[in-house]
């Protein structure tokens, strides 16, 4: 998915799951979401970050270890304690949250995600492949209306 369409979903489904509208939760939701795309130097991040998304790119395959709920729990597990020494956990909570709603959107396109790295599964919503998302094509373009 493009990496608009990764965007508003995180900033929508942190909105309707954690309850709020807090600008600096949802801007955690938004980064969030662009974190998956960090294993190829073409995406928006990989091209903001390129040393790092060459790096991921050399040694991994696209939509794998990125996309994984491994990458998720690595999030969490930096996140929480930030957010419980703070004070603030729901916001703390809004960086993997939108890492996994990313990753889960990426399961209704073509190529679908290995969600469950190291294991080499394929994670694809929709069993009949004329019926995914094509990046960019005109279903992208209705879910992110």
């Amino acid at each position: 998915m493009m990496s608009i369409t990764h965007a508003t979903i995180a900033a929508a489904g942190t909105s309707l799951i954690l309850s709020t509208a807090d600008p600096l939760t949802l801007g955690l939701a938004l980064i969030g979401s662009q974190l998956p795309d960090l294993d190829t130097t073409t995406s928006t991040i990989g091209q903001m970050l390129f040393p790092i998304a060459s790096w991921f790119e050399k040694r991994y395959p696209h939509r794998t270890i990125t996309h994984s709920l491994l990458a998720t729990g690595l999030l969490t597990a930096i996140a929480l304690p930030i957010g419980y020494i703070s004070g603030h956990i729901t916001t703390a909570i809004a960086l993997p949250l939108g890492h996994l709603l990313a990753c889960f959107s990426d399961c209704f396109t073509k190529q679908g995600v290995q969600i469950f790295y190291p294991m080499p599964v394929w994670a694809v919503s929709v069993a009949n492949p004329r019926r995914r998302l094509t990046t960019g094509g005109a279903g992208e373009l209705w879910v992110l209306g």
